[in-house]
């Protein structure tokens, strides 16, 4: 079951390329964007507002024996997302938030068709991504549920594309 929040849309493409990204919520109006040319100058990335200002930098960070990309606002930490090092099925990132939350992103993430939920307390959904949501060519709609910060699911979404990306190229 999907959360009841806000819909965004992702271009798969853009961020592949390593372009700046726009994402728009399920009106069309741009509410993100992700500046991408800083990923090939400093690996990282920013997630702005509309008006330029940063909301998230996300980075990958080095301390780490396997695939980590930490997410900070303003230079603190908030969230780490590590890939785990035995896949089990449908089960390759935690995702570990400094208030304490774990989430795990189930599913298909190749296909664009996971679930981030949250451990506990009946393992909640906190984001849903799926090509189903959006009928744009490749893009994918990621849907947030009420309550959890849009900007912070959205840069875990967007550290999750890029660890994947680099995963394919080290393969």
């Amino acid at each position: 079951m999907a959360p009841d929040g806000q819909t965004y849309v992702l271009n798969q493409k853009l961020l592949s390329i390593g372009g700046d990204l726009w994402i728009e919520d399920d009106t069309g109006d741009r509410v993100f964007e992700v500046d991408g040319k800083a990923f090939s100058l400093r690996r990282s990335l920013e997630l702005r507002d509309p008006a330029g200002e940063t909301l998230y930098t996300i980075g990958q960070s080095l301390a780490h024996l396997h695939r980590t990309f930490e997410i900070k606002r303003g230079g603190d930490l908030v969230a780490t997302i590590e890939e785990a090092l035995f896949n089990v099925i449908g089960d390759h990132f935690t995702v570990r938030l400094v208030a304490g939350d774990e989430l795990a992103v189930k599913g298909d993430w190749i296909d664009r068709e996971f679930h981030v939920i949250r451990a506990g307390s009946g393992d909640s959904e906190v984001i849903v991504a799926s090509r189903r949501l959006i009928s744009l060519r490749d893009s994918y709609g990621v849907q947030v549920a009420s309550g959890f910060d849009a900007a912070l699911a959205v840069a875990i979404v967007v550290a999750l594309e890029q660890m994947e990306l680099e995963g394919r190229r080290d393969r």
